[in-house]
């Protein structure tokens, strides 16, 4: 091979920088068709400072909440003038309390009652003691209903009162042994006590009239006329009422509208930037301050879409030729090995690519001829492949060639290689001064044997050094027959058309 120290190229054999499966997500197969690009000039048009604000949102929603804040006195005034329709609301709750006294009088007449069995239990009388537990049972459930019908949150006075009474009668029967279980072991006569416990259920009497007497004044100092004021208020409350629930309505759309939806909008531009989607703009609907936020948002995207296509382009194309560079390439072969992979249904060969005494090229023409040379040499492979096939430099002066097999399996890399040969017969003009130009090739077919791309580019590479040590300007096809590798030599056909290829 003779790529020497001289060659044009500024990047060698080798030293392409290894990229991820990611980085060439964009390379396409047919790289053959694509010529170098202009890199320096932006794509996006987008103008990162965008026209001048028409609007602002600060102004705006200031206005909102000041007339949100006149709503709120206006329903603070209805509400102190509807302060007396409490007086209706008292009205309202007149049977809640004729039912609160009615549970603290079934409380009261049952405590009555039991007290009294408790009395012939202390004067060691013959009483039914299971039913005396069920009987205290009852008055416990008593208890809890009525403490659920007094239950009020704006005045545990009551309810507190009532758990006071439950308590004191509970404490004066467990005091006296009469309490649960404690009456199953109660025994003798206790008629010493009778005063005492006679006194504790008096007391807890007391405290349940009390409730009762409470429940009642409450009702009747609440009570009074409300005809007209209960009018007067059903209008300035619906009033209120439909202003708000348009107000609120109003806003809503507008917070929809204005806010939600542009910033909305910006947390799916975020995402998509971060999915790798750098064409994506946001629609600027306002002049305001979300609008120059989406504006500048779009200046970024497209300074980031241009940055990423730039380096893309860098890492997967040589930059003297515009043609894929050697990592591409070998993702590409990568690629079409993996499972799962279209191209795996379809073969592929790969043709290696020197140029005969490329040195001379260089002593004769010095870099800049091999260099222009080099483009030339790289136009005329793009012209010489068919569209899906992939023409890549793999440094100094190697290329290489993917080529698919026809649609009806037949391997494409002869026809190929002898359209490349028949375009380079022609001189390549350095300067002023024409240049005939030989290549050595070596072609590789893939089969089914073939384990990796690594393998084929081995293959490709073992047969492009024997064209070379066979004569140079030629090609050989590499071939293994069980595990002896053969090469069969092809002679390149001249221009004058003599046909030497035994292809």
């Amino acid at each position: 091979m003779t790529t020497g120290p001289g060659v044009g190229s500024t990047d060698p054999r080798g030293t392409a920088p290894e990229k991820t499966p990611a980085d060439f997500s964009s390379a396409a197969p047919a790289e053959a068709a694509d010529a170098p690009t202009d890199l320096t000039s932006p794509t996006s048009t987008a103008d990162p400072t965008g026209p001048a604000r028409t609007w602002s949102l600060q102004r705006e929603w200031s206005r909102a909440f000041i007339f949100m804040l006149l709503a709120l006195v206006l329903g603070a005034i209805v509400t102190i003038v509807g302060v007396r329709a409490v007086v209706h609301q008292m009205e309202t709750t007149a049977g809640r309390l004729q039912l609160e006294s009615g549970k603290v009088a079934q409380v009261a007449a049952a405590v009555d009652d039991h007290e009294q069995l408790g009395h012939q239990l202390l004067a060691d009388a013959p009483v039914n003691r299971q039913a005396f537990m069920l009987q205290q049972k009852d008055i416990s459930d008593k208890f809890d209903k009525a403490a659920e019908v007094l239950a009020d949150p704006e005045d545990s006075g009551i309810q507190s009162a009532l758990l006071g009474a439950r308590q004191d009668w509970q404490a004066a029967l467990a005091a006296r042994g009469l309490w649960g279980d404690q009456v199953l072991e109660l025994d003798g006569n206790h008629v010493a006590e009778t005063p005492a416990f006679a006194a504790a259920s008096k007391g807890v009497r007391d405290q349940l009239a009390g409730i009762q007497r409470s429940s009642l004044a409450t009702l009747d100092r609440g009570l009074v006329d409300t005809g007209d004021l209960e009018q007067l208020l059903l209008i300035a409350r619906t009033g209120l009422l439909i202003l708000a629930v348009g107000a609120t309505l109003y806003f809503r759309r507008r917070m929809v509208k204005d806010l939600m939806r542009p910033v909305n909008s910006l947390r799916r531009g975020v995402h998509k930037l971060q999915a790798g989607d750098y064409s994506h703009r946001i629609d600027i609907a306002r002049r305001d301050e979300l609008g120059e936020l989406a504006t500048a948002f779009n200046g970024m995207a497209a300074a980031l879409q241009d940055s990423h296509r730039t380096l893309t382009h860098r890492a997967t194309h040589d930059t003297l030729t515009g043609l894929a560079n050697r990592a591409a390439l070998t993702e590409r072969l990568a690629a079409s090995f993996e499972t799962g992979s279209d191209l795996r249904t379809r073969h592929e060969g790969l043709l290696f690519i020197d140029i005969d005494d490329f040195k001379d090229v260089n002593d004769s023409f010095g870099h800049e001829g091999g260099d222009d040379l080099l483009i030339q040499l790289a136009a005329r492979l793009r012209a010489s492949v068919r569209s899906h096939d992939m023409v890549a430099r793999l440094g100094g002066d190697e290329f290489a060639v993917v080529v698919l097999d026809n649609d009806d399996g037949s391997p494409a890399t002869g026809p190929v290689a002898e359209r490349i040969y028949e375009t380079l017969s022609e001189p390549f003009l350095i300067g002023d001064h024409p240049l005939t130009v030989s290549v050595s090739m070596g072609v590789a077919q893939r089969s089914a044997e073939t384990a990796d791309a690594a393998e084929l580019l081995r293959q490709a590479d073992s047969a492009m050094y024997a064209a070379k040590l066979g004569g140079k300007a030629r090609y050989e096809v590499y071939n293994a027959e069980g595990n002896q590798p053969k090469r069969h030599v092809h002679p390149v056909r001249s221009k004058q058309g003599s046909d030497t290829a035994g292809w």
